[in-house]
């Protein structure tokens, strides 16, 4: 089976085929209410944007993710073809909402709905044709629902976006330190990891490195539990993926109705 590893490419040719093929904009929200808004991303190196919070978990979790090298936005359009009853050959074009490349899978083209439910008049035409695009370039293509992650998923995706961005104080040595004091004390808790570096460092100093290493993969935590200074962590130990993807992509949420039959 041929493998897919995207760490190593230039990027050149697919920045600039697929700059959004539409603008971020709120011209139907009084039909539709959605939220607009941006954010600067720490793996593309510019600003994606997004017209509604399904989009908006979503990006913050493909840069979570550690498998996931490079997404693009609104990156294409397909043709739809229009029935005509003169035979014109008509059409209109559709824009998907991300194309993801993610070590060890083929490029994968995603639609990002509100739920399953949420399908509008040509949602079957669009997909078909997606999906047909998507195939002709030996890609994957499906449609994807954020929002049928648990509540506490959403939130910790919320709440570790906002540790990704990486900050001085974060040096090399104190990285190492941290790591190193979790690999022969783990398990630990966030707040136990940190009281351990007093008083050379305070506790309130070393907390958001810690939920930074947490944000980009170095330190593992109970994604299903709502992650703050009590949660439970260890050295990583999936080189390959998060257990969000697991949940996200069709496998994870026998795992989470499983750790929730536990707790009761």
């Amino acid at each position: 089976m041929h493998q897919y590893h995207w760490s190593n490419k230039s990027w050149i040719e697919e920045d600039r085929l697929f700059q959004p093929k539409r603008r971020v904009d709120n011209k139907i929200s009084w039909q539709r209410p959605h939220i607009i808004g941006g954010f600067r991303s720490r793996k593309m190196k510019r600003r994606v944007e997004y017209h509604s919070l399904n989009e908006c978990f979503f990006y913050y979790y493909l840069e979570l993710d550690k498998s996931t090298i490079r997404y693009y936005v609104q990156p294409i359009e397909v043709s739809i073809p229009v029935l005509s009853a003169v035979e014109n050959k008509k059409s209109w074009n559709h824009v998907p909402d991300v194309l993801v490349f993610r070590n060890g899978s083929k490029p994968l083209l995603y639609q990002i709905k509100e739920s399953p439910e949420d399908v509008g008049g040509s949602f079957n035409q669009c997909n078909k044709r997606c999906e047909l695009f998507a195939s002709n370039r030996g890609w994957s293509y499906g449609v994807i629902y954020p929002k049928s992650l648990p509540n506490v998923v959403l939130r910790n995706i919320n709440y570790l976006h906002g540790y990704l961005r990486e900050r001085r104080h974060y040096t090399d040595d104190l990285i190492n330190d941290v790591l190193f004091k979790l690999r022969f004390d783990q398990p630990m808790t966030v707040g136990e990891l940190a009281r351990s570096f007093y008083p050379r460092h305070h506790p309130n100093d070393v907390k958001p490195l810690i939920y930074h290493l947490i944000a980009v993969g170095k330190i593992e935590v109970n994604i299903f539990e709502e992650v703050e200074s009590h949660s439970s962590i260890r050295i990583s130990s999936d080189t390959n993926g998060h257990p969000i993807a697991r949940f996200l992509f069709g496998e994870g949420k026998a795992e989470y109705e499983n750790q929730s039959a536990l707790k009761q």
